[in-house]
């Protein structure tokens, strides 16, 4: 080969790797952005997994919630039976001592008579 077809090659050759050289740093700067993507998306799957976390916690006390609330519901339906209760107690008193007199009243009657 002669010193021309050489430096044809040369030349060849130069505008070949300028052309990778180009398409090198263009996949670079690609790869760049995919690593900064892969980046932010692995922040937001953390992100994800500590609401999924918080969310977790939030249903566990909710559920302690509801069981006090029901806890609750059941003392306060106590605390408004115990007037009834008490009121029932008082009209059976009063009715067992009205009937013990009547009673009484039927026995000293009878008892007179005899």
């Amino acid at each position: 080969m002669t010193t021309q077809e050489l430096t044809k090659e040369v030349l060849g050759m130069s505008a070949k790797v300028a052309g990778i050289e180009s398409s090198l740093h263009e996949a670079n700067t690609r790869l760049e952005s995919v690593e900064k993507d892969v980046k932010e998306q692995g922040k937001l799957l953390q992100s994800i997994d500590r609401l999924a976390m918080g969310l977790t916690r939030l249903d566990e006390k909710m559920g302690d919630l509801s069981c006090k609330i029901d806890t609750f519901g059941s003392r306060i339906n106590m605390i408004e039976l115990k007037p009834a209760e008490k009121w029932e107690r008082i009209i059976f008193e009063v009715l067992k001592y009205v009937v013990l007199a009547g009673i009484g009243y039927l026995a000293a009657t009878f008892l007179k008579g005899v």
